[in-house]
């Protein structure tokens, strides 16, 4: 189980350490696979700044994004996830179409589906998201370690302080545009939600597709995702 949420981890990490595009959508279903897709567009000045830092290895490797694409197609293939589509775009630029097993232990503690009562548990922590980290290639930690996100440093740092510590290493701007960002994760869920909250920071709007059917969506503002020392969590009922 190696990637799924190294996707989830590069949308709720890479790009939520900058200010970016980013999202991630899962649809849960009854006895069958859930579809999961991840994207994010780094802003133009987050790519050109980011694109100037990568430039030597650039020239060395011959290397356009920080995505290994075919080594995350071969590793989520090896883990039992069927990959439908994982293109970089651009230096940091990602989408991820896949079908993951419901039983698959990568969502074992992010997912809890109960089928009985009919509700969801949607949980992001750091201790979940450092599991899914510690199965990315070299390169991507790397990466993610120059981006020094609380989340993953393990360093309890309040947003403020934060933005301030982006924008010495990377600059006023960047940090400007992370101030306004936000984590999307929309939840599509094979009922009819009737209560839905979020804690302890975030909102959760639902709507109804079909009579049978809701979806939720979650926005999570990125810097208090990143410096985050507990859990959010997500019921919808």
């Amino acid at each position: 189980m190696k990637i799924l949420f190294r996707t989830l981890c590069c949308l709720a990490a890479v790009c939520i350490t900058a200010a970016c595009s980013s999202s991630a959508h899962i649809v849960i279903r009854d006895n069958a696979d859930y579809r999961f897709t991840a994207e994010f567009i780094p802003s133009s000045l987050l790519e050109k700044n980011i694109t100037h830092l990568l430039k030597q290895k650039v020239e060395q490797t011959g290397e356009q994004s920080v995505f290994n694409t075919q080594e995350l197609k071969e590793a989520l293939t090896k883990s039992g996830i069927a990959v439908k589509e994982v293109t970089a775009r651009g230096v940091m630029g990602l989408r991820l179409v896949c079908m993951v097993p419901r039983n698959h232990d990568l969502l074992k503690d992010v997912i809890n589906y109960n089928m009985k009562e009919r509700k969801v548990a949607v949980t992001l922590s750091p201790k979940n998201i450092a599991l899914f980290l510690e199965m990315l290639p070299q390169e991507s930690r790397d990466f993610i370690d120059m981006l020094m996100a609380p989340l993953f440093t393990g360093d309890a740092i309040p947003p403020a302080e934060y933005e301030e510590l982006i924008g010495a290493a990377y600059g006023k701007k960047i940090a400007a545009e992370l101030r306004n960002a936000e984590f999307v994760l929309t939840v599509d869920v094979p009922y009819k939600v009737q209560t839905a909250h979020i804690t302890p920071v975030g909102t959760v709007t639902v709507q109804t597709i079909t009579g049978n059917t809701s979806r939720a969506s979650i926005r999570i503002p990125l810097p208090d995702l990143l410096c985050t020392v507990g859990t959010i969590e997500v019921q919808l009922q």
